[in-house]
């Protein structure tokens, strides 16, 4: 992939990750840690270019570094070592046996899914390989044959809060240890360990990671007038384009029902002017032109505080108690990624990549990237996943399917492990968690905003971890009487 395809772009949002002061990215709603970290490469790729002589790049941002061709290849060099190193740890915690995980690695090495995310700039990256390195230390504590060490426990706790400082989502990830040792516990054959200490310090740890995370970001942005806040209300708006679908009079009840319920006059009367704009036009309303009127409710662009608390309010006279008409479309959302293959998600950025043909004017320091030069086209990128047989290795596997093997192969497990009194327990637990967990990520995702098949990735990688942790040790029960690696 380095060899014949070019850096990945996340469109819009990637640009401003890697061009935006990180605290300016923050406040319009992007995790910081990628912002701040990707920054590093781009620095050594700025000297590096300067060393060598060459002329400086135009770029619109001075104080932040150029984006150059260098400190791309340097930050996407950074990703594939990153995912790489996770992998390993990952794999070597499931198996301890040479031949299953260079089986294990050999498989891995044909998703497409996470390696093509490992050559796109944008924070889903490093989300994916952090979750990685999460599963692996996950796989670590949750092992029945000695009690996690407490560095172990810090060392979760790390990985645990940078996650949910990468992707707002990874918030989910707190539930995964305790859902893992109550499961665990229920199944048959469970552990003789001290469920509760490990229940209660797991719990602990994941309330301490979501009190932390919001101060991060808070204290990075102190001495600055850009204070974090929330874009939930905002972020929503993109959820309420499926109103457009809706006949003229069903849209309008339904504007009419959700108003009734506005906390203030001022909430009512936003409801109700997103209502009249999306009556005035076919296409669903786009947020920016909603939020230039919607301003002039709240007193003018001074207001933009009272406006975001409006807009979130908003949000929630919509979804509680929910209406039928949402629940609807959450629904459709939510079902029919289950019938796509992981493709789907992997093809998605080169769609995204191909965004910035259609919004040069907005991402101006991008022309003279490798990416864009020689003859590109949204045609020719979009041509590259077609191009090479290695994208489409996973066509012909749905995620339903994927479920079905996952079952598959936890039903053998716990056939093989009774036949040889082992205790699985607390690894049909833990796999159990990654997928519920997952699930859990894409469902939030379909809540707040319309579908995008990149909400599909952590159902996925999560799902694809499981069965990688089942066929390690699927495969340990065959090859060994001793005891499951787990």
């Amino acid at each position: 992939m380095v060899k014949t395809i070019p850096p990945l772009w996340r469109d819009a949002d990637a640009y401003v990750q890697l061009t935006q002061d990180p605290r300016i990215a923050k406040f319009w709603g992007h995790a910081p840690v990628y912002c701040y970290l990707a920054k590093i490469p781009l620095f050594v790729g700025e000297h590096w270019e300067r060393f060598r002589g060459q002329p400086p790049v135009p770029r619109t941002i001075q104080s932040q570094p150029a984006l150059t061709d260098s400190g791309i290849a340097f930050l996407i060099a950074a990703q594939h070592l990153g995912l790489a190193f996770a992998a390993l740890l990952f794999i070597t915690t499931v198996t301890r046996l040479f031949w299953i995980r260079l089986l294990l690695g050999l498989i891995w090495a044909t998703t497409a899914l996470f390696y093509t995310f490992a050559h796109c700039v944008g924070s889903e990256t490093l989300s994916l390989i952090l979750v990685v390195w999460l599963a692996a230390r996950a796989v670590r504590l949750v092992q029945p044959d000695a009690e996690p060490l407490w560095t172990d426990w810090y060392y979760f706790a790390a990985l645990l809060l940078i996650s949910m400082l990468t992707r707002d989502l990874n918030v989910f990830l707190v539930a995964l240890l305790p859902l893992a040792f109550l499961f665990g516990r229920v199944l048959p054959g469970g552990a003789q360990r001290p469920f509760l200490q490990n229940l209660v310090t797991a719990t602990a740890i994941g309330l301490a990671c979501i009190a932390i995370a919001p101060t991060v970001p808070e204290n990075l942005a102190r001495k600055t007038k850009l204070l974090p806040h929330s874009r939930f209300g905002y972020t929503f708006l993109w959820r309420l384009h499926s109103l457009s679908d809706l006949p003229p009079d069903k849209r309008a009840s339904l504007v009419r029902k959700v108003s009734k319920r506005a906390p203030t006059e001022q909430v009512r009367r936003l409801i109700e002017l997103y209502g009249q704009l999306m009556s005035e036009q076919s296409d669903p309303l786009d947020a920016t032109s909603f939020g230039n009127r919607a301003i002039a409710l709240y007193g003018g662009n001074a207001h933009w505080l009272e406006l975001e608390a409006g807009l979130k309010q908003m949000a929630v006279a919509f979804l509680w108690p929910p209406t039928p008409e949402l629940v609807n479309v959450i629904t459709a959302d939510f079902v029919a990624p289950l019938k796509l293959p992981p493709t789907e998600v992997s093809d998605y950025l080169f769609d995204t990549t191909a965004f910035y043909f259609s919004h040069q004017d907005g991402l101006p320091d991008l022309a003279h990237l490798s990416t864009y030069q020689g003859g590109a086209t949204i045609e020719t990128i979009q041509a590259l996943r077609s191009e090479h047989r290695y994208f489409r290795l996973w066509e012909g596997l749905t995620y339903r399917a994927a479920v079905a093997i996952w079952i598959g192969a936890l039903l053998a497990l716990a056939w093989v492990a009774r036949r040889r009194r082992l205790r699985i327990a607390a690894t049909a637990g833990l796999t159990a968690a990654f997928v519920l967990v997952g699930l859990a990520q894409f469902a939030a995702a379909c809540v707040v905003h319309d579908y995008e098949p990149r909400f599909c990735l952590p159902m996925w990688q999560l799902l694809l971890l499981s069965l990688f942790l089942l066929l390690g040790n699927l495969l340990d029960c065959l090859a060994s009487a001793r005891s499951v690696p787990e």
